[in-house]
């Protein structure tokens, strides 16, 4: 992704086919031809590799306009990584802007952190209290998860397996009880969990604004911790971390660069934790409850075959549980990470079709593990709870 002309050979296999108009949440809400993969793909090449065109304000809102859903790339038959091509032009385009110089020291800040910090962050409760902040953010935890636990969280009874739990900001600062179900399942399975100190973000949200480098400072700041940590894998509960740790961290590096080893040896063990525990079974029998829920499937589903059927395989388990499933449930709900902020009606717009879709199961429990999904649907949501999976199997599991 740090070098643009590496993909000109992939971007000319598209043969205009027409798959990604099908899948794109943008293009099916504003049914603009250049929003469609295959048409950025041709202002990107024509523009900042060929100089057939200048680079133009429509140029830039074009490559901004993008959900980096990475759903055009996961239908894509010639399998073009167009939501790649997409940062690798952002990369390019940041030179020069203002908004991004300033921005960036703040985005590391949050990055570096895992989260505002405890002053940020009750300075981002009162805001939310006085009607500062957008409706569509959550409000930060009072308080975050890792500060309250060890590092290492033993099962009651014998160990099946270790992990190292990636703990993403969004879960750390704001659902805090996530991580907190996350913990609890594991142990009550037989999994020793390990917390290991000195992680970071991720680096998803500074690769989306073509912020590479501070991506790979990321990268490389949370594989060396994680490598030295003795474990059968790595999980975590955020769907786009893992696609970060999974698919992205090698391809953050240049060619050749110190380190590509030792990310290739961490991403070869993530996992997102329904699909481990769907992997290495439940040791702790569900007890029944008496519900019913719908599944919103994340966009950023497609780093592991199988993944996104993980939570209907483990919550299927438990007895008295009914699934109520969508017309659509891959269907995107227009966060976009921080994309809704900076496209408040578009994303909204994608959102209202996701709402329908969600109330006419007539579903009172939504679950899905992308954290910006969780917020971005539980503004509107008001009469239903809207929770990562592992909080309704925790609640069968006895916590």
């Amino acid at each position: 992704m740090t070098n643009l002309e590496s993909y000109r050979e992939l971007m000319s296999r598209c043969t205009h086919c027409g798959l990604c108009q099908a899948t794109c949440p943008v293009y099916l809400e504003d049914l603009l031809q250049t929003h469609l993969a295959r048409a950025r793909m041709d202002l990107i090449r024509a523009s900042l590799l060929e100089g057939s065109i200048p680079v133009t304000g429509r140029l830039r809102e074009v490559v901004a306009r993008c959900l980096l859903c990475t759903n055009c790339t996961q239908t894509c038959a010639a399998g073009i990584p167009v939501d790649e091509i997409i940062v690798a032009a952002r990369h390019r385009l940041r030179g020069g802007v203002r908004a991004a110089a300033v921005r960036a020291p703040l985005l590391r800040g949050f990055m570096r952190r895992r989260g505002p910090g405890a002053w940020l962050g009750r300075a981002g409760r009162l805001a939310g209290r006085l009607g500062w902040l957008p409706e569509d953010l959550p409000f930060p935890a009072v308080r975050a998860f890792l500060p309250r636990y060890p590092d290492r969280i033993r099962p009651p009874g014998r160990v099946r397996g270790r992990v190292a739990y990636f703990v993403g900001c969004a879960t750390n600062t704001f659902y805090p009880d996530t991580a907190e179900a996350v913990v609890r399942v594991l142990t009550l399975n037989g999994i020793e969990v390990l917390l290991p100190r000195g992680l970071s973000c991720c680096g998803m949200p500074a690769l989306t604004e073509g912020d590479l480098a501070t991506a790979r400072e990321m990268v490389l700041r949370n594989v060396t911790v994680l490598a030295e940590e003795e474990v059968d894998a790595c999980v975590t509960d955020c769907t786009s971390c893992g696609m970060m740790f999974k698919n992205k961290a090698l391809k953050v590096l240049e060619e050749g660069a110190p380190g590509l080893a030792v990310v290739r040896k961490v991403s070869e063990r993530f996992w997102e934790v329904t699909d481990y525990l769907d992997q290495v079974g439940l040791a702790a029998a569900p007890k029944a409850l008496q519900a019913s829920y719908t599944y919103h499937v994340p966009c950023h589903r497609g780093w592991k075959p199988g993944m996104k059927d993980a939570p209907r395989r483990l919550l299927d388990r438990i007895p008295g549980l009914q699934r109520l499933e969508m017309d659509e449930p891959e269907r995107c709900c227009g966060a976009g990470g921080s994309f809704f902020l900076g496209h408040r009606d578009l994303a909204a717009a994608i959102r209202y079709r996701r709402l329908e879709d969600i109330r006419a199961t007539g579903a009172r429990t939504v679950v899905t593990q992308c954290p910006a999904c969780r917020s971005f649907l539980s503004s509107p949501l008001k009469d239903c709870e809207v929770l990562h999976p592992i909080a309704l199997l925790v609640r069968a599991c006895g916590g």
